[in-house]
C-alpha cells in the first residue's frame, strides 16, 4: 500500500521509520510546504515522490493512505482535504480539538468510503498488545484499577511560550502528552466511561500545564491519569488486578513490563520492537484491506472518549 506523509516536522522521521518497517506499506511520497525539505526527506528515506504543497499530494492517484503529521490546528482542514480526494487518513494525535469536528470527520469518511483513524500508537505497540492478551487470559485476574502518568519539564525548560503547543485552543499538556495515559486507561479498562473528574493548572498563555484526573468505568474499573509540563516523574503505567499488577515504565513505547503477583513473585514480559509507530500503521492498513472506514479498536467512539477526558476540567 502506498503511504504518504503530509507534514515533515520533528516527528516525521519516527513516523517514516514506522512506515518503512510496517508490513504491506511502502513509503511512496513525502510532502512539505518547502519543496527543498521534501526532497531532502525523499533522498534520505527513498520515497518515490516529493511535493512542496499538499494539494499536489492529495491529487496523486497513486497515494492510498496519508499520515498527517502537521501541528494540531491544521488537522481538521487537512483531514477534510484528504478525505475529499478519496484518501485514507491516519492523523497524528490529538486528531482535532472539538467533538463536533470528530463527528464531522468520521461522517465525511463514511460518506466518501475511506478509512479514518487517530494515530494513538500507545495501544498498538507489541508490548501493550501482548499485555492485553495476558489480561484476557486472566493472568492478573479481574482488572480493578489502572494508573498512567506522562510528564516532562517543557513549560519550565522552554521559556518561549509563543510556540503553538501553548495555544489555549489547540495546546496544553493534556492535548500534548495527556492523551497517552488517557488512551492507555480507556483501552485496558475495556468499558464505557461512567464518570470523569479532572483538575488542571493553567499557565500564562491560558493552556493547561498540569492535569490530573479520575475516571470510572461501567464495569467498575477505577483509573487515574496525570500529565505535567512542570515536573518530571517516572512516567509509569500500572494495571492492577485481583491476582497481581503489571508495571510498565514509558508505557507508550516500551518493550518490557513486569508482573508482580500477590505472592510477590515477579515475571518479566518482553517483546521485540523497533519502531513504536509500526503497530498503528499496520493496523490501519489491515482495516483498509478489510474495507473498514474506522478501526474497531480506535474508531469514532474511542476518539470521542479520549477527547471528552482531555477537555474535561473541574
Amino acid at each position: 500500500m502506498n503511504v504518504a506523509v503530509l507534514g515533515l516536522g520533528n516527528i516525521a522521521d519516527r513516523i517514516i521509520q514506522g512506515i518503512l518497517e510496517a508490513d504491506d506499506a511502502q513509503l511512496y511520497a513525502v510532502a512539505a510546504r518547502d519543496i527543498g525539505k521534501a526532497k531532502r526527506y525523499q533522498e534520505k528515506y527513498g520515497a518515490q515522490k516529493a511535493y512542496g504543497d499538499y494539494q499536489s499530494l492529495v491529487e496523486d492517484k497513486a497515494v492510498d493512505l496519508i499520515y498527517i503529521a502537521t501541528v494540531n490546528r491544521f488537522h481538521y482542514e487537512q483531514i477534510m482535504l484528504c478525505i475529499d480526494h478519496g484518501k485514507h487518513v491516519l492523523c497524528e494525535k490529538p486528531m482535532v480539538a472539538t467533538k463536533a469536528e470528530v463527528k464531522a470527520l468520521f461522517a465525511k469518511a463514511r460518506e466518501k468510503q475511506v478509512f479514518l483513524m487517530e494515530a494513538e500508537k500507545t495501544i498498538f505497540t507489541p508490548l501493550n498488545q501482548k499485555i492485553m492478551q495476558l489480561i484476557k487470559a486472566g493472568k492478573i485476574g479481574d482488572i480493578v484499577s489502572i494508573d498512567g502518568t506522562y510528564s516532562s519539564t517543557m513549560y519550565v525548560d522552554n521559556p518561549d511560550h509563543s510556540h503553538w503547543v501553548y495555544s489555549k485552543e489547540f495546546g496544553g499538556c493534556a492535548f500534548d502528552i495527556g492523551v497517552y495515559p488517557i488512551c492507555y486507561l480507556n483501552y485496558f479498562a475495556a468499558a464505557d466511561i461512567k464518570d470523569v473528574h479532572v483538575e488542571k493548572v493553567y499557565g500564562e498563555t491560558g493552556c493547561d500545564i498540569y492535569a490530573k484526573g479520575l475516571v470510572t468505568y461501567t464495569n467498575g474499573v477505577i483509573a487515574t491519569f496525570c500529565s505535567s509540563w512542570i515536573s518530571l516523574s517516572e512516567n509509569n503505567g500500572f494495571i492492577y488486578g485481583t491476582k497481581g499488577y503489571i508495571k510498565t515504565k514509558h508505557f507508550w513505547k516500551n518493550n518490557i513490563a513486569e508482573i508482580t503477583y500477590n505472592d510477590q513473585t515477579k515475571e518479566v514480559i518482553e517483546v521485540d520492537k523497533v519502531s513504536d509507530f509500526k503497530g498503528e500503521i499496520e493496523h490501519a492498513i489491515n482495516c483498509i484491506k478489510q474495507g473498514l472506514f474506522e478501526s474497531p479498536i480506535l474508531g469514532e467512539k474511542e476518539s470521542m472518549d479520549i477527547l471528552s477526558i482531555v477537555l474535561k476540567a473541574g
